[in-house]
């Protein structure tokens, strides 16, 4: 019998602004009626298997406060009538109510994907092409189509508006947004009844999901990185507040579920010896981490052979114990990945079979007793699915109820009757990404922002010894309404928010997104609030963003000679891209999706009258120009702009496409005014409605313009 631990982990950062009370983006409202409503929902339908899902403290925190209206951008603006929306508005809502997943939350739905197409021109946005009625239709849609689809089945009135489609009214709108109130509020009690009925464990992370390793000690990230530089500052030994998370997160917990936690998912799956013992402290008697850590803890490979059996399965596939009373689990990295990046290519029965065999692959591999855990994110893999990923979770449920050689089990159950029996002789000092901490620290943004928390915090505790009494050994809030906006309790709020691992996804190279802005002034925000509330001025630093702040070396090849490209989107010859300078997209794609990408390389250089750019795509170029559209957007010239769409219709500086296989673009070098021995700089876009896939995703290509035409080699610098 083959033991299966699935573990599904919900979380957002703290969007909330402490002092403000309102929310920077909706994330924690829209994933609410959707993935934390629907997993628990869909796994109720299966009583026959168990999982565990992981709650992170501040997560329920701000459902709770969501539910009770908390206001953000997104929601003030679907809440203005439509007849009286300003200008801007509806630039604004134009710009951010489609931020969704095309296919699957918005053309999914006639009416949404009806809005889009009207919308959406080749290179902007239309407001004149919407009338009052569809403001409002889109002010609806851009809340319903987040709804999951079993409450679009069991909601009454949720079901009404999936069946009307069009012609909402304002009071309708108000209902639609009352419903999201009402789910939200029941997200935690539900979870607390599947609780108490012994079909799912709840786990959960350090309070505001802190990476505890760097919390206790910082230098814990050469473990992995020998020599990486690491932030300077005062007050950078967070020990205490690593103890803080832990103790504040078992207190929600017990106030929320009436008993005590047993199991930790260590915030980004990162783990360390020094904080062991923290847990262990708190009452945690269980935690799971990537198998990547099990692998450099004990010195061996855990590599795939053809049939996807991992060598050492025995070591993989069973539980140990990582200090005096902590046992520790090891996710099958391959396995969490399929699910989360992979099978949303395939159909839901395909998939689940897939997943049902390696499984069962797994146990064979590592004999009888063999634990297999599957942990992965639980929110923003399933709009990337057909049905939202509903038709795949109930196959692979399914086979499971039905499987008489696998066994859902929970781990809290599991350890309490069969503790492990083997130790890990010394933990290593990485997360689930690489086994080590290179996402959040080391980067001079990360460690730029590190310092500038490090700053706020000695002045924090400077105030604390002042005041004679310390927060940090209090109780966690009742609600997030319940903070202070003033003093030294407010203050110490702000930092554990400010503490989070989020802030540092965002720094440095590794992601790019859109709103990555965003979460750097909120970051900001969570210090500056630290010296508002002990009535201090905030540094000027903190007014001034932290990313791009410090620039990277180029990461692209200089083109060599000039090109003798034919504009006619095909790989016509392999030696007419060959002195090109090169840019592989793949350097800027998010670990979260690698696959989503539309851009995998980008070519440049120039030939006798034109600079020319060629953009290999995932998939057809000519196809993808369907869907999206690609700009060339130049930062100097400052202000031109090329932009290409269906058809490889192109517009801006006179410039002309052609998209095949590949897309090929020349932009006549006369039409840049630019001068020989002169920069051009651009980056390359791929856009989809709002969503945009920008490259490089920091700096701008640079190439310099020929100073002779007729000079045909080395004239790059």
């Amino acid at each position: 019998m083959t033991r299966l631990a699935l573990l599904w982990h919900q979380h957002q950062p703290c969007y909330v602004d402490l002092r403000r009370g309102e929310a920077a983006m909706p994330w924690v409202r829209l994933h609410g009626v959707k993935d934390y409503w629907g997993m628990p929902a869909i796994l109720r339908e299966f009583p026959g298997v168990k999982a565990h899902v992981n709650l992170v403290p501040g997560l329920i925190l701000q459902v709770e406060a969501a539910a009770t209206g908390t206001p953000d951008p997104w929601l003030r603006l679907a809440q203005i009538p439509a007849e009286n929306l300003r200008p801007e508005e509806q630039t604004s809502i134009l710009e951010s109510f489609f931020m969704a997943h095309e296919d699957n939350l918005v053309r999914a739905n006639e009416r949404y994907g009806e809005l889009l197409a009207k919308a959406r021109g080749a290179s902007r946005w239309r407001p004149e092409a919407m009338a009052t009625a569809d403001w409002r239709d889109l002010q609806v849609w851009h809340n319903l189509a987040w709804f999951h689809p079993l409450l679009r089945d069991q909601h009454p009135f949720i079901k009404e508006m999936f069946a009307k489609q069009r012609g909402f009214t304002e009071a309708e709108k108000e209902r639609v947004l009352a419903a999201q109130r009402e789910v939200l509020a029941g997200v935690v009690p539900w979870h607390r009844t599947m609780q108490d009925s012994g079909q799912i464990e709840v786990s959960t992370t350090p309070y505001w999901h802190p990476i505890l390793p760097l919390l206790c000690r910082m230098e814990s990230a050469r473990v992995a990185m020998p020599g990486v530089p690491l932030p300077k500052a005062p007050a950078l030994d967070m020990a205490d507040d690593a103890r803080a998370h832990l103790g504040r997160a078992v207190a929600l917990y017990r106030d929320r579920f009436g008993r005590n936690p047993r199991g930790l998912w260590p915030s980004e799956g990162s783990v360390s010896p020094e904080m062991v013992p923290l847990a262990e402290e708190a009452g945690f008697r269980w935690m799971a981490t990537d198998e990547g850590v099990l692998e450099a803890s004990l010195g061996m490979s855990f590599r795939r052979d053809a049939q996807g059996a991992a060598a050492n399965a025995r070591e993989l596939y069973a539980p140990w114990q990582a200090g005096e009373k902590m046992s520790a689990v090891f996710r099958d990295h391959a396995l969490s990945d399929l699910v989360g990046f992979e099978y949303k290519r395939a159909g839901a029965d395909e998939a689940a079979d897939d997943l049902i065999a390696r499984i069962r692959t797994a146990g064979r591999a590592a004999g009888p007793g063999a634990l297999v855990t599957l942990a992965l994110d639980g929110e923003n893999a399933w709009e990337h699915f057909p049905g939202l990923g509903v038709p795949f979770l109930r196959a692979f449920y399914r086979r499971l109820e039905d499987a008489k050689d696998i066994q859902t089990v929970l781990l809290g159950d599991e350890f309490q009757a069969n503790p492990p029996a083997r130790r890990i002789p010394k933990l290593w000092s990485g997360s689930w990404i690489h086994g080590n901490f290179q996402i959040w620290v080391g980067h001079p943004e990360d460690n730029a922002a590190w310092e500038s928390l490090g700053h706020a915090r000695s002045t924090l505790l400077e105030a604390t010894k002042a005041a004679g009494r310390d927060p940090r050994t209090a109780p966690p809030p009742a609600s997030l309404d319940s903070i202070p906006r003033d003093g030294i309790d407010a203050a110490w709020e702000s930092l554990f928010a400010a503490e989070g691992s989020d802030w540092f996804w965002w720094f440095g190279d590794e992601h790019y997104s859109p709103v990555a802005g965003i979460f750097d002034a909120l970051f900001r925000t969570h210090l500056q609030n630290i010296y508002a509330s002990l009535g201090i001025e905030p540094p000027a630093a903190l007014h001034r963003p932290i990313k791009g702040r410090t620039a990277p070396a180029a990461a692209w090849t200089s083109p060599w000679a000039l090109l003798d490209v034919k504009i006619d989107g095909r790989r016509s010859d392999y030696y007419e891209w060959i002195s090109a300078g090169h840019y592989v997209a793949a350097r800027d794609l998010d670990v979260m999706d690698r696959s989503g990408a539309w851009i995998r390389d980008v070519y440049f250089g120039f030939d006798r009258r034109n600079l020319v750019i060629r953009v290999d795509a995932s998939g057809s170029a000519k196809d993808g120009l369907l869907t999206h559209c690609v700009n060339i957007v130049f930062v100097n010239p400052e202000g031109k702009r090329v932009s290409v769409a269906a058809g490889a219709v192109t517009t801006g500086c006179s410039a002309s496409a052609a998209a095949g296989d590949i897309l090929e673009i020349a932009v006549p070098i006369r039409a840049l005014d630019v001068v020989p021995g002169e920069h051009v700089e651009f980056f390359v876009e791929a856009a989809s409605g709002p969503a945009v896939q920008r490259v490089p995703s920091r700096l701008p290509i640079s190439v310099q313009v020929p100073a002779d035409e007729d000079q045909r080699v080395h004239w790059i610098v």
